[in-house]
C-alpha cells in the first residue's frame, strides 16, 4: 500500500482527514495529545512523535531513571522511544514503523498504541514529584501495561 493511501485509511478510520503536507507530515489529535506523522520516503518508514511533556524542575534523577528504563528493549515504550528534545527542552515519544511492515488495519493498531503510551508517559510527567531530601525513591513511575484502549479522536486546528 502506497503512503498516501495508508495515511488517507487511517484518516478514514478515525474520522477525519489526513493528508501529507509537502514536507511529508501531517498532524491530529487523539485523546487530547497531538500526534504527528513524518514520512521518511529514504529509510522508507513513516515516523509517530508526540510531545510528552515539559521536564519539572525539581531533581529529576528518578524521572530520568525510569525514562531510561523504559526505552530498555522498549520495556515500558511499546516499540517507542522517549527522549529529550534538545530545541524545545521537553520530552517526547517517536516511534518508526516501517512501510513494507503496514497495512491500514496494523497502521490503526500502531497508531492506537502509540496514542495509549504517549498518553501514560504524559500523565507520568504531568504528574511527577521529586522524591524530598532523604525520602526513599520508591515512588518512581510505574511500568506501562500493554493494555489496548479506545482511541478517541478530534482534528487539531
Amino acid at each position: 500500500m502506497e503512503i498516501k493511501e495508508l495515511i488517507g485509511s487511517l484518516g478514514d478510520r478515525i474520522g477525519i482527514q489526513l493528508a501529507l503536507d509537502a514536507d511529508g507530515a501531517c498532524s491530529f489529535e487523539a485523546d487530547g495529545l497531538v500526534v504527528t506523522l513524518n514520512h521518511f520516503p529514504e529509510i522508507d518508514s513513516l515516523a509517530l512523535t508526540g510531545d510528552v511533556g515539559e521536564p519539572p524542575p525539581e531533581k529529576l534523577e528518578s524521572l530520568y531513571k525510569a525514562m531510561l528504563e523504559a526505552n530498555c528493549a522498549f520495556a515500558g515504550t511499546a516499540g517507542a522511544t522517549l527522549s529529550l528534545d534538545s530545541a524545545s527542552g521537553r520530552f517526547s515519544l517517536c516511534r518508526a514503523l516501517p512501510l513494507a511492515t503496514l497495512g491500514a488495519d496494523s497502521l490503526y493498531a500502531a497508531v492506537e498504541g502509540f496514542v495509549n503510551t504517549l498518553d501514560a508517559w504524559h500523565k507520568i510527567v504531568a504528574n511527577y514529584r521529586a522524591p524530598a531530601e532523604g525520602e526513599p525513591t520508591g515512588g518512581e513511575p510505574e511500568p506501562l501495561s500493554s493494555g489496548h484502549g479506545f482511541m478517541q479522536v478530534q482534528l487539531r486546528v
